[in-house]
């Protein structure tokens, strides 16, 4: 089993880090990947893909507050994306203080990715951002255009959208979802929907259920928050969409007018679902490999 190479102290959170491949040195300079997890997932997500790119790249994924080996923090105060973006920013400067990351984003790594790549700080840091996630915002604008202009259509729209976005929501609620996980039809629910979307084996990680109702705080603390109060923002980082085609979640559709929301922009598609990085690491990791060279800084 890979354990954490490292850790991060960011304020009263401990951050567990992974690595793969060799670190970038002068005589042997190499491109930083920083890998972002979703929920309830954990930074070994991406081993499959990290192990595709350890021969080109300096490889980094983290645990993300609350799971697994980071600490088990709870509350839905601690999931707010600022402390979240902070413990980012500090894994960037343990692994790579002298120069720029390409950050890649699964669910809501990718969500939250498209916030820190709009803050000076995020810019300072990060060179490239793949994501298979819009952001809250996109998603806000997305129903809210559909809400001002009332037709038929764009209410059916808005309507199905909102009914993918539905476990979303119910894990904003009080209690019901922290007795989904105790009771174990949260990972049984986790273990069904792969292999019905994905048409792959899935063992849930040990601790599974106790990282979910964890990380439940990320919903209570930013999901109807950001997509109520949605506004529109453009990034200077490069950013390219890697689109699952079959997600039921976050569908290629949310992206609309991507155009507008990075000065540099680009995509492909992925034959997959929302477990895309499980599913298709080979094909992921070229797509990344590919991106990420069309933005070297060496």
């Amino acid at each position: 089993m890979h354990l954490p190479d490292l850790f991060v102290q960011n304020a009263d959170v401990k951050i567990a880090i992974y690595t793969w491949g060799d670190k970038p040195t002068p005589e042997q300079p190499r491109e930083v990947l920083v890998f972002a997890h979703g929920f309830p997932d954990r930074a070994l997500f991406w081993e499959k893909i990290a192990q595709q790119l350890q021969e080109d790249f300096y490889v980094v994924a983290f645990d993300m507050r609350g799971c697994a080996e980071s600490t088990h923090i709870r509350g839905y105060k601690h999931y707010r994306f600022e402390p979240l973006i902070a413990d980012l920013y500090a894994v960037i400067d343990a692994v790579s203080p002298n120069q720029k990351v390409h950050l890649i984003g699964h669910d809501w790594g990718g969500i939250y990715g498209w916030n820190a790549i709009n803050e000076s700080e995020g810019v300072r840091r990060i060179a490239s951002f793949t994501t298979m996630s819009p952001s809250l915002e996109q998603v806000g604008l997305y129903l809210r255009r559909r809400f001002l202009k009332p037709t038929p259509r764009n209410l059916w729209q808005a309507g199905i959208q909102l009914l993918r976005n539905s476990l979303m929501t119910f894990f904003t609620l009080p209690i019901l979802p922290e007795l989904l996980f105790l009771s174990g039809l949260g990972t049984l629910m986790m273990k069904v929907m792969v292999k019905q979307y994905e048409h792959i084996p899935f063992t849930a990680n040990e601790g599974v259920a106790g990282d979910a109702i964890r990380y439940l705080g990320i919903y209570r603390a930013n999901l109807l928050q950001r997509v109520l109060f949605a506004k529109q923002s453009t990034t200077a980082v490069p950013v390219h969409l890697l689109l699952a085609v079959r997600d039921p979640f976050l569908p290629p559709h949310l992206f609309e007018n991507s155009q507008k929301w990075a000065t540099t922009i680009s995509q492909s598609l992925v034959d997959a679902a929302h477990w895309a990085p499980l599913s298709r690491p080979i094909e992921m990791a070229d797509t990344i490999r590919t991106f990420t060279r069309s933005q070297a800084q060496i």
